[in-house]
Order: structure tokens, then C-alpha cells, then sequence
């Protein structure tokens, strides 16, 4: 029954799903946005790769940094980019772009906010932010000259089904800052007070093909294992 409805009224079913069970569980997130005087940043720089619908994928990359830029997370707090972005269609200034489906690469709209969440969840383990939920992608589908962030750095996020959620455990609060620079992602975690940046490695383990694990290590310490099937040169379906 579920596969016979489409697509858009499942991810809204499946979206008041999880926000009815946060409710029940008590789960809030910080909705504030403004500026932190800044003792401290950390920050990454990413290319926008060409690829398939570039274009729209620019601009809905443009659109979600402008959405999360001056996001506070108050201390305690927690921290949701889909309570950021909010929906990922036309009305909300998204267009369709590139994202991968059950195992295919399709046109949907808001392709690209990957790249966004991805470096969010880059950032949260720099500044040492507790990982509430991520979703890695199940295929690697870059060469790697294509890659804008190192394997194992990636949050996939699908609305209403897969969502990026931070919590913030330092007794001050800390600030997202993002802006598209030509064809560039620029990302900042600023703080109230000094934040040692953690060293994060994303170290591959060899398996049999086309198989690859990549551990993320955080300050010599294993955060989480990934593992993904790689697929590299697949084309969009129409």
C-alpha cells in the first residue's frame, strides 16, 4: 500500500511521523539565528564539481547555505537541517538537481543539499558537536577527481525519511556560517569561546570489490564505520 502512494505524500507522512515522535520524546531544536562574537572558527572550503544539472544544483546549494548561515545552537541544544531548510520543493526555492534512489541517479528536487549537509556534519566533527543522526550514502559514485570532500565526510539528507541532527555539549553557544563563492562552498563553525579543532582522519579498510569501509577516526578514536559500494560512472535516468 505504502508503494502505491507517491513519492511526496510519503516523505510528508513519514515528516509528521518524526515530528509527532519528537514531540513524545521530548526532542527539541534550537531555531535561533544571529551572530556569536568569535574567539574561535573552524572552517572548510569545497569545490562545486560540474556535473549533471549544475546549474540547479548551484542554486539549491546557494539556497540551503543562505537557509543555514547564522544557525545558532544554544548550549544543550540540538540541531536538525531538515527544521533548518525545511521542504526542499519549488515554493521554498528549490529546484530539481541530481540525488541517488535506489541505487540510480534521478532528477528530484532540491539535488545537491548534500554537499551542504555533508559539510555540516565535516564541521560538527571538527568542533567536537555530538552526532545525533546521520545517513551515509549507499554508493560511491566519484572518481577521485571528482570528489569535493574526502570519502567517509558525506550526510545524505532525504525529507522526511533521513535527517542531519546535532547536539551541542560545550557550555557556550556555537554558529553555523555558509556562503557560495563563485563555484565554491564555504563553511564556518564560530564559538563564544576557544574550540580546539578535533583531528579527524577518514582512514579506507580494503574489501573484496566492489566494496570499501572507510572508518572515521576522531582525535585517534573510531567514531563510526561506513561502508559503501562503489559505482562510479553512473548516468542520470530520465
Amino acid at each position: 500500500m505504502r508503494r502505491r502512494l507517491p513519492l511526496a505524500m510519503r516523505q510528508e507522512i513519514r515528516q509528521h511521523w518524526r515530528l509527532w515522535n519528537d514531540r513524545l520524546n521530548g526532542i527539541s531544536f534550537d531555531h535561533a539565528k544571529g551572530a556569536v562574537e568569535q574567539p574561535c572558527s573552524l572552517g572548510l572550503t569545497q569545490p562545486i564539481m560540474p556535473s549533471d544539472f549544475f546549474e540547479s544544483k548551484l542554486a539549491n546549494i546557494t539556497r540551503g547555505a543562505a537557509l543555514l548561515d547564522g544557525g545558532l545552537i544554544g548550549i544543550n541544544q540540538n540541531w536538525s537541517f531538515w527544521h533548518r531548510v525545511s521542504r526542499p520543493n519549488a515554493a521554498n526555492g528549490f529546484l530539481p538537481g541530481r540525488n541517488i534512489v535506489k541505487g540510480k541517479l534521478v532528477a528530484r528536487s532540491g539535488g545537491g543539499l548534500c554537499q551542504l549537509s555533508s559539510m555540516v556534519y565535516h564541521l560538527a566533527l571538527l568542533g567536537g558537536l555530538t552526532v545525533l543522526e546521520r545517513h551515509p550514502h549507499s554508493l560511491d559514485i566519484y572518481q577521485e577527481d571528482q570528489r569535493f570532500t574526502p570519502l567517509g565526510a558525506d550526510a545524505t539528507v532525504v525529507w522526511g525519511f533521513k535527517d542531519l541532527r546535532l547536539h551541542n555539549p560545550h557550555p557556550f553557544r556555537v554558529c553555523f556560517g555558509f556562503s557560495v563563492e563563485r563555484d565554491r562552498l564555504v563553511g564556518e563553525l564560530r564559538s563564544e569561546a576557544n574550540l580546539t579543532a578535533r583531528h579527524v582522519e577518514f582512514v579506507r579498510v580494503r574489501l573484496e570489490r566492489p566494496w570499501v569501509q572507510v572508518n572515521t577516526m576522531v582525535n585517534q578514536r573510531l567514531q563510526v564505520s561506513t561502508v559503501y559500494e562503489q559505482k562510479q560512472g553512473l548516468q542520470v535516468v530520465t
